[in-house]
């Protein structure tokens, strides 16, 4: 029963890779007779996306949505929810972020702070490659990168990552 949910979520998964050109990295999940505990896998880093789904990217306007919360509750008026083993998302975020005046929270999923550090570490990254004023590690695993931004009562949001020619959006949204 257990291999035919994790079949049903690897194949939603690729589905949701397919339509919105971006997609979460499965976690390899440990289980024990009292728990469940999410343990991410370093060997299932991703330095890049697939080229199929690279040339698949949707636009930054296309991408943008409103919704009405957070899928994890933070405080902040810009928040960013990424795994540590996305390193193409990551890349692409660390490129921009010299020029954002604020940061905004990054929140990393699926890991612990030790585990996030590790991560960093095989891909190349001696500490936190997105440094922010409020970091948070937090266990549950979500669709990532996610990034939102405070509109009003409700919250802009912009899931995946942008085309290349696009990556400049990101310092407008998180303004």
């Amino acid at each position: 029963m257990w291999t035919k949910r994790w079949t049903g979520f690897l194949a939603a998964s690729a589905l949701a890779a397919t339509i919105s050109g971006c997609g979460t990295i499965p976690h390899a999940t440990s289980q024990t007779s009292s728990s469940s505990i999410t343990t991410p896998s370093v060997h299932a880093v991703m330095d890049r996306l697939p080229g199929n789904l690279q040339a698949k990217l949707i636009g930054f306007d296309a991408r943008k949505k409103r919704v009405s919360h957070l899928p994890i509750a933070v405080k902040g008026s810009n928040v960013l929810y990424i795994s540590p083993m996305e390193q193409y998302a990551i890349q692409q975020f660390h490129q921009i972020w010299p020029r954002l005046k604020v940061y905004p929270v990054v929140v990393w999923t699926g890991v612990t702070k030790t585990q996030a550090e590790t991560i960093w570490r095989k891909e190349g990254y001696p500490s936190d490659p997105l440094p922010s004023a409020q970091t948070e590690y937090v266990p549950q695993t979500i669709p990532t990168p996610d990034a939102y931004h405070r509109d009003g009562k409700a919250w802009k949001e912009v899931p995946g990552i942008l085309p290349v020619s696009q990556q400049e959006d990101w310092v407008t949204f998180f303004h």
